[in-house]
Formats: structure tokens, C-alpha cells, sequence
């Protein structure tokens, strides 16, 4: 499950490699409506992987997506949230590295 923060509209690299790299065309969804990139526009998610529009970030107003595109990930980290502690990945647009919010990887159940 993806959370997107508020610099999605209705989509760095994080590893320090000194290759350079290149860049594929962005994957274009083929399905209206779609989520894209604040900054950039490129296709982000479609309105049928959103999952929860009744989230807050730090910034604000949040969304959950089942399934995104065009999105780099970075290294896991562990993050305390309101609901409890999450090991959690940063996550950018692939095409102009605007940070769009996290991916969950694990909740750690209180004990």
C-alpha cells in the first residue's frame, strides 16, 4: 500500500551511484481519471487504486494507492505515525524526483 502526500493532483535518486542514468519514457496510463505528479504531470496512479482519501501527512491532506507507476523508492526506514510505528520507504517521482510521499513496508505490533 502506497501513501501519497499533497503533491499529487486528481506522481532523486536515492542511491549514490555516480553512473548516470537513463531515464525510460514514463509509463501513460490508460484509464480516466488518473493521479499525476504535481510538478511534472506524468501518470502517477489511477482514481480506481485509490484506496483512502481520509488520511493526514505531516503536510496535510493524504492518499492511500493500491498500485502506483512512475515512482522510485527509497531505503526502508522505521517511523512512528499516529497509528503506530511503521518500517516505512520514502518515495519520489521517477521523472523530476519530487518527494510524493511513503510506501508502507511493516507494521510492528505493540507488545
Amino acid at each position: 500500500e502506497m501513501c501519497i502526500r499533497d503533491r499529487v493532483s486528481t506522481q532523486s535518486t536515492w542511491g549514490k551511484t555516480k553512473k548516470k542514468m537513463v531515464k525510460l519514457a514514463p509509463e501513460k496510463l490508460k484509464s480516466s481519471p488518473r493521479h499525476v505528479c504535481a510538478q511534472c504531470k506524468v501518470d502517477i496512479a489511477l482514481e480506481s487504486a485509490l484506496l483512502s482519501k481520509d488520511l493526514l501527512g505531516k503536510t496535510g491532506e493524504a492518499y492511500m494507492f493500491s498500485e502506483v507507476v512512475n515512482v522510485e523508492y527509497g531505503p526502508s526506514c522505521e517511523r512512528i505515525l499516529v497509528t503506530g510505528t511503521y518500517e516505512v520507504r520514502d518515495c519520489c517521482c521517477a521523472y523530476c524526483q519530487q518527494v510524493l510521499g511513503w510506501n508502507y513496508v511493516k507494521f510492528f505490533f505493540p507488545i
